[in-house]
């Protein structure tokens, strides 16, 4: 059984797995109630570990299964060393979905999970109910880029430790102030590098992979009810690029949270949470 320190109890079933896919095992954590209303799959960030996603996978799980899978060279999945793109992570995640019979689903992706979320619902429609894009970008040479203070985020020094590296990207990609009024939200992302540090070479591969991300030219091809929900204030992917997969993604609505960051589930936990159930409820 796993559960964020930070968290209450859920009302809702949990539990660890591993599973084979595509003959590499990924690790996951699934929440359930005896009933679920539908289908949802979790996607993680640059970075990132399931255990990003935890307090949103236990008060989702109240109503839906829901998966929050590792990606592939991450958290507790099989260790990976050749180079991938988005497009293999896409892939990993629909074959995730068919081995745990939870498709169709709905995807919630935030940063290059959304990007993951976005190829998956090209390359495999028919696995995708709907669509959260957070925080995320279409890519292509139109997209608005970081500013000074999300690309300091992502070029912190090589040799920095992991629970300190968490700290410090943490209060970059949140806007001002967020870590100063939550030092809780510093302890968690520290405790998460801790379990689940990451290398250089596999941050690398992950970088390099969004590097190349451009479905900006597809977007029109994604037909499922999609919301998009971001930060006014995201120095990593800054507004314009959620605005370009609103004006892509036929019907895609957006909703923009005002002072926030990259991180809305952490820093607008509420409204997030409000929105996002909104979204499933309408659409389960």
């Amino acid at each position: 059984m796993e559960r964020s320190a930070f968290s209450g109890q859920p009302s809702a079933a949990e539990g660890f797995g591993r599973i084979n896919v595509g003959g590499r095992t990924l690790a996951y954590t699934e929440v359930s109630p005896p009933s679920p209303r539908a289908n949802v799959l979790f996607l993680a960030w640059l970075g990132g570990s399931r255990l990003g996603w935890q307090s949103v996978v236990e008060a989702v799980g109240d109503e839906y299964r829901v998966f929050a899978p590792d990606h592939r060279d991450t958290g507790d999945s099989e260790a990976f060393t050749d180079p991938y793109l988005l497009a293999d992570l896409a892939d990993d995640a629909a074959d995730f979905l068919r081995a745990v019979n939870a498709a169709p689903a709905f995807v919630v992706g935030l940063s290059m999970g959304g990007m993951v979320a976005q190829h998956l619902a090209l390359r495999h429609p028919e696995l995708v109910r709907g669509l959260v894009l957070v925080s995320t970008t279409p890519g292509g040479a139109a997209s608005t880029p970081a500013t000074e203070r999300g690309r300091a985020a992502l070029f912190l020094p090589a040799d920095m430790e992991a629970q300190e590296r968490a700290r410090q990207a943490l209060t970059l990609m949140t806007h001002q102030g967020f870590t100063e009024a939550h030092p809780e939200a510093l302890d968690e992302a520290a405790a998460q590098a801790a379990r689940h540090p990451m290398s250089a070479e596999s941050f690398k591969r992950q970088f390099r992979a969004i590097r190349v991300h451009d479905v900006a030219a597809d977007l029109a091809r994604i037909t499922v009810p999609t919301l998009v929900l971001h930060g006014e204030q995201d120095d990593l992917i800054p507004l314009p690029n959620a605005e370009r997969l609103v004006a892509g993604v036929p019907d895609a609505e957006l909703r923009v949270y005002p002072g926030t960051g990259h991180m809305p589930h952490l820093e607008r936990p509420a409204e997030f949470l409000r929105d996002l159930r909104g979204f499933l409820e309408a659409h389960a």
